[in-house]
């Protein structure tokens, strides 16, 4: 299908939604909420709209595009805050019979994603007004919200996808595509001259895939599994660390031992060999 230019002294592009328009985003949204969770979301979020709430006040403001052509809306997209990592990942199952060591690896991994989540903004809903499909409209509202959310400090955009087209659309738009059963996520942080890192990883839901655009160069993708003990669709984000406004030197030899006694920590739980591989597979390349 060919695409449709607008009429003279018609708009056509993509804009913010306005007051009013709630329904009519509800419309085009509602195929893409999947479970009552993700409907009480789109209808609180169009009833805010409606309200004239300014949801950029909010702690995770979210935001509702449109793309209108001859003063019809032909597609949606509403974007908020990062929410990975909300609930321990299924590899730490192995650990509940030692609480004191599942406490501490659980509370590793939620703060690890608070910090991964303080730098991602989220697609929570996209559609096209069916008639309108194939014309490019889709990547035209993900560009948009990349471009605002880029402009507002967000490093990556991530989304869910559980249908084989769709991955293989967004696929074709930049993202990075996880396998549909785990998503790892690590943050490298400089200290000196050296890279620290600290990992997590996020359990899909049953035949869901998490899909990741980064937005600036400092997030890559890497491959630090095997074949035996996979750690698919690694996604890194590099965090350059400036210790001027540490006050003395003992805190720099505080940090080194946290980073050392981490390390050995690893080297526990996953067994030397395969700590080595995954450190040496994003701290080695990654040193100046």
């Amino acid at each position: 299908m060919g695409r449709v230019k607008a009429r003279k002294g018609e708009t056509s592009g993509v804009r913010p939604a306005r007051v009013g328009e709630g329904d009519a985003v509800r419309n085009l949204l509602a195929e893409v909420a999947r479970d009552e969770e993700d409907q009480t979301l789109l209808a609180a979020s169009c009833h805010l709209l409606d309200s004239g709430v300014d949801t950029a006040r909010f702690a995770e403001p979210f935001r509702l595009l449109v793309f209108e052509r001859r003063r019809t809306l032909l597609g949606a997209v509403l974007v908020q805050g990062g929410n990975l990592g909300s609930k321990p990942g299924d590899h730490l199952a192995e650990l509940e019979a030692h609480q004191n060591l599942y406490a501490q690896q659980a509370g590793m991994q939620a703060k690890m994603f608070d910090r991964v989540n303080a730098v991602t903004a989220h697609l929570a809903f996209m559609a096209v007004a069916p008639t309108s499909r194939g014309q490019g409209i889709g990547r035209q509202l993900v560009r948009a919200a990349s471009d605002i959310e880029r402009q507002r400090g967000r490093r990556m955009l991530t989304g869910y996808v559980w249908d084989d087209d769709l991955t293989l659309m967004y696929e074709r738009w930049g993202f990075i595509v996880s396998p549909p059963e785990t998503a790892g996520f690590f943050l490298r942080e400089k200290v000196g001259n050296l890279y620290a890192p600290s990992a997590a990883a996020l359990s899909l839901t049953e035949g869901s895939r998490l899909i990741v655009l980064p937005l600036v160069p400092e997030v890559r993708a890497y491959d630090i599994g095997t074949a035996d003990q996979p750690f698919p669709a690694v996604v890194g984000v590099e965090e350059p660390f400036d210790p001027t406004h540490l006050d003395t030197p003992q805190e720099l030899s505080e940090m080194k031992e946290r980073i050392e006694a981490f390390a050995r920590q690893q080297m526990t739980l996953y067994g030397p060999e395969r700590a080595r591989a995954m450190f040496d597979a994003f701290l080695g390349q990654s040193r100046n």
